[in-house]
């Protein structure tokens, strides 16, 4: 009877030992064959880095499990290299991370990996084509899918809202067509979306249940439509990109209720309208609003002046009314204005003109009127459109940074010719802007003399300042 059972045990180790041996030799086979695969290897990395005579654990990217030294995960990220992908993948039953991302493989992806149920994958920035395949929506431990920057045709599979498990879906940059499935937006996992830079159309589905949803980027799309009320209910959404599309109608009156974490709203280049709702105010964390092109109207809410976070703020090419509010100027973190071509009117507020935090200014191509404040402290300008409005004065006290870069306005380093109707004796210190490689100052009304000091700036390479009232003698620059 003992010896029976001890002979039953050494079967057992036995033929586990035959089957951990057949495990690793099958395991062998599947890079061995993956290798063989590869057409161009630039940097040597697989032939000087993995021996058929050593232990595929030791080859370079392997990784295995220290139980069974099972291969477990396999990165071979950014080697450029060329090739397809060997289907002999899919016998790497234990693999639980793919990474093969900035290399140059071609072909389809195998429906043998479909087999790796454990898998997570990288695969973005290479060059597969066909379809994207409808088995990925069977890995079911699958949390980030990579698939950016290939030459993928067709359509995003439904099947891919069957994860349940995905955090991170990036399929930017592909040749897509077609409507955005919406099985994808009822990824309750999900936390990071990016379906950009392709050339999906249809309307954006509504959002039936992604509760974790930090990151959103549709934008450079041809989608159309209203944006759905869903997407402004994501109380954790942080990052909305949705630029560069035909969304059309207003949008909601409540959009500002439900969105207490968002930092980036980006729904530039659309044909929105509307107003901007008054209740902006609460978008505490807002940190960059871009608005520009499309067709809001109204007033310019004065609420804006309170989101203390806001860095950047594009309002440009809409047809609003009325005036810059004031309460611009408490933007003390503001860097970028831009509001060219909006129909506003009326003077620039002195505190809009005195954010030191400022680098950038754009109020070109308005109806504006009256003086410009004479006295300017916007120490970290580098850019400064004032063009084409109805403007005069005189600037008495400035102090603008001192590698301005594009003005149209004289009180830069780097002039355009504006139409401002500038009326003024000639800026005393122009000498300052050291690094002032064009003036023009052309069709203003300045007067007095050309100041001498203009010499002093080593950089300058072109000078305008025709079409004014200089006066006295011309001396040598």
């Amino acid at each position: 009877m003992e010896t029976s059972i001890f002979s039953f045990l050494l079967s057992i180790l036995l033929l586990n030992g035959f089957s951990l041996s057949l495990d690793s030799i099958t395991g062998k086979n599947a890079l061995v064959s993956f290798k063989n695969s590869i057409t161009s290897d630039p940097y040597a990395i697989l032939s000087t880095n993995c021996s058929q005579n050593t232990s595929v654990c030791s080859w370079i990217g392997a990784s295995c499990g220290l139980k069974h030294q099972r291969v477990t995960a396999l990165n071979l990220s950014g080697y450029d290299l060329a090739g397809t992908v060997a289907p002999h993948l899919g016998n790497l039953t234990f693999l639980r991370y793919l990474d093969i991302s900035s290399n140059s493989f071609t072909g389809i992806l195998p429906f043998e990996l479909s087999e790796l149920h454990r898998l997570r994958v990288n695969m973005g920035m290479n060059s597969f084509t066909g379809e994207i395949p409808t088995w990925l929506g069977s890995l079911p431990q699958l949390e980030k899918l990579y698939l950016y920057n290939n030459i993928f045709l067709g359509i995003i599979p439904e099947e891919i809202g069957n994860l349940p498990q995905l955090e991170m879906l990036s399929i930017p940059s592909s040749s897509l067509t077609e409507n955005i499935p919406s099985s994808v937006f009822n990824i309750s996992s999900l936390k990071f979306m990016d379906l950009s830079n392709k050339s999906l159309s249809g309307n954006i589905p509504t959002f039936h249940n992604v509760p974790k949803l930090e990151e959103l980027y549709l934008l450079r799309n041809n989608l159309q439509g209203n944006i759905p009320s869903s997407v402004f209910n994501i109380s954790s959404l942080k990052y909305m990109y949705l630029s560069n599309n035909s969304l059309s109608g207003n949008i909601p009156s409540d959009i500002c209720n439900n969105l207490p974490n968002i930092e980036v709203l980006d729904i530039w280049n659309n044909q929105l309208s509307g107003e901007i709702p008054p209740n902006i105010w609460k978008y505490r964390h807002l940190q960059d609003l871009e608005l520009s092109v499309n067709h809001f109207n109204g007033k310019i809410p004065s609420e804006i002046g309170s989101l203390s976070m806001l860095r950047v703020l594009y309002l440009g090419f809409n047809d609003f009314r009325g005036i810059i509010p004031n309460e611009i100027g408490n933007l003390s973190q503001l860097e970028v204005l831009s509001i060219p071509a909006s129909s506003l009117s009326g003077n620039i507020p002195s505190s809009v003109l005195n954010i030191s935090s400022l680098k950038f200014m754009d109020l070109s191509n308005n109806s504006r009127s009256g003086n410009i404040p004479t006295s300017l402290n916007l120490p970290m300008l580098e850019a400064l459109y004032l063009s084409n409005n109805n403007l005069q004065g005189v600037i008495t006290n400035y102090q603008i940074g001192s590698h301005v870069i594009y003005a149209a306005c004289p009180t830069s380093n780097y002039f355009i010719s504006a139409e401002i109707n500038l009326k003024a004796r000639f800026l005393p210190n122009i000498w300052k802007f050291t690094h002032l490689e064009k003036l023009a100052l052309s069709f203003n009304n300045f007067s007095g003399n050309i100041p001498s000091e203009i010499g002093k700036l080593s950089m300058l390479r072109e000078l305008y300042m025709g079409s004014n009232n200089f006066q006295g003698i011309y001396t040598s620059l």
